[in-house]
């Protein structure tokens, strides 16, 4: 009666605090390979800093695109000066400007300029002067260009596609470090469940092994090889057992939950036997996916428009300059009455570098990168067509592989029974029965490290066509959307 109280006050706790039952061993987790990508998307730290880059680039991306924007500046100045002689005298100066200048898309500059100053010492008349001005600039030759000067907006708006491309190259290798340590996990826990068969059937064929003896069918000192073999396989336990708390660890260490946590591993390892793959829709996927095909396809974009400005850069300067000011001073004395003035000028110059190489330098330096990069597109380029047929010749490869180890494992299971009935009737012996269980635990494992070995080969295969995120169904956001976010 008292064991059954205890019983139901268990059941009752367990039913308040879920977590009661877990308190004297480890937690328990059970998780799915996109349940386990979810988790390390979210609460992996590389992860969290790649997001957090992700803020200084497209403030980068916005601060270029102000690039023809007016900006003002103010500045505000007061001084106090004192000069102790056979009088004290003070003299308050004050100050105040601003200057707006924009740059606009042909290259042009203008510069809006007005200040106020007034001078106030003591004991004499005191000065105002206001002033207002513009000034402009227009290259004619090296930097005229509406396309040469929306360059450096354009490579900003490059870069944040490359930016994008990056963080989604760093999800990718997270969502593949995490398939594949899961598969690792479920893997060692399948081996140590074949481990721990092993151990019973040599267990069993020990009691069958005394019941033959004690029949008088066996002699007795047989059942040592059984009783050795068993252990062989306890020592292979254990040693199986260690290698599954390592994956588990090395899984949650991408995860980044607690160490103690217990995974349970709820995945269908399952294969599709059938599939097909086609080399020349796969490698038009990878050009159309491949982040690092994108990626020197972009840098050619930039590598174009940098030669473009190295090229401009070697153009004599030739630039129509003008501008106009308009000044007016006060002076308080009674008999000196306001003066103004106003002031045009116009021109042109022209400058011509000589024996500047520095300008053909630059010029050479921007040629040969953007033909290396045209050179790295064309060799990669090959290089992904070869990546992917040999992705797909190694994921048909071991499918066949896992085809040959399931009808080797069920051959290997029907030779034991066989082998176990003969021993009953007394026609084989243990070291045949062991030998036959030896060859199942090989042909197990075997099928098993197949279905592995091909599920990942599939995975590399979607790594290969740069098609891993849209296969799990994941898309990039977001996760700090300004510098707000850090605070």
């Amino acid at each position: 009666m008292k064991h059954n109280l205890l019983s139901l006050l268990f059941l009752v706790l367990l039913f308040i605090y879920p977590h009661f039952a877990l308190s004297s061993d480890k937690e328990v987790m059970s998780l799915s390979i996109s349940d386990c990508i979810d988790l390390a998307l979210r609460n992996n730290r590389n992860i969290d800093s790649a997001y957090l880059d992700r803020i200084l680039q497209r403030y980068n991306l916005k601060v270029a695109e102000d690039k023809f924007i007016p900006k003002p500046y103010i500045s505000i100045e007061k001084n106090f000066k004192a000069a102790k002689d056979e009088s004290y005298t003070y003299t308050i100066t004050r100050l105040a400007g601003i200057t707006i200048t924009e740059a606009l898309p042909t290259g042009a500059n203008i510069n809006l300029s007005g200040n106020y100053s007034d001078i106030n010492p003591k004991d004499k008349p005191f000065s105002q002067n206001t002033s207002a001005g513009i000034t402009f600039s227009q290259p004619l030759l090296k930097g005229l260009g509406i396309d040469l000067n929306n360059a450096s907006i354009k490579t900003a708006e490059i870069n944040e596609k490359i930016n994008v491309l990056s963080l989604k190259s760093k999800l990718i290798d997270m969502v593949i470090s995490v398939i594949s340590a899961y598969r690792a996990y479920f893997q060692s826990i399948k081996q140590l469940e074949i481990s721990r068969l092993s151990v019973e059937n040599s267990k069993k064929l020990v009691e069958i092994n005394k019941e033959l003896i004690a029949a008088g069918r066996m002699a007795k000192i047989e059942i040592v090889q059984t009783e050795a073999d068993i252990a062989t396989r306890e020592v292979s336990l254990i040693a199986t057992e260690n290698s599954v708390d390592a994956a588990r660890l090395a899984l949650i260490k991408l995860l980044e939950i607690g160490r103690h946590v217990k995974i349970n591993p709820t995945e269908q390892i399952t294969i599709n036997e059938d599939m097909v793959l086609n080399a020349k829709e796969l490698k038009e996927t990878a050009f159309k996916n491949r982040i690092d095909f994108l990626t020197s396809n972009l840098n050619l974009e930039i590598a174009k428009m940098n030669l473009g400005q190295a090229k401009n850069n070697m153009l004599p300067d030739l630039s129509l300059t003008g501008g106009y000011r308009h000044n007016r001073t006060f002076i308080s004395d009674e008999s000196y009455s306001p003066s103004q003035s106003e002031n045009w000028d116009a021109g042109i110059k022209f400058t011509v570098p000589l024996k500047d190489l520095t300008l053909k330098q630059g010029y050479l330096n921007a040629k040969i990168n953007f033909k290396k990069t045209e050179t790295g597109i064309s060799q990669l380029k090959e290089n992904i067509e070869i990546e992917v047929e040999d992705s797909i010749r190694t994921a048909e490869m071991k499918l066949r592989q896992v085809k040959l180890a399931k009808q080797a494992n069920k051959l290997s299971r029907q030779k034991l029974d066989i082998e176990n009935e003969k021993l009953k009737a007394g026609r084989s012996s243990n070291f045949q029965i062991l030998t036959y269980q030896n060859d199942l635990v090989t042909s197990q494992n075997n099928e098993l490290n197949a279905i592995i070995d091909y599920l990942n080969s599939i995975t590399n295969l979607h790594k290969t066509t740069g098609t891993t995120l849209e296969g799990w169904g994941i898309k990039i956001a977001e996760r700090y959307l300004d510098e707000k976010s850090l605070e």
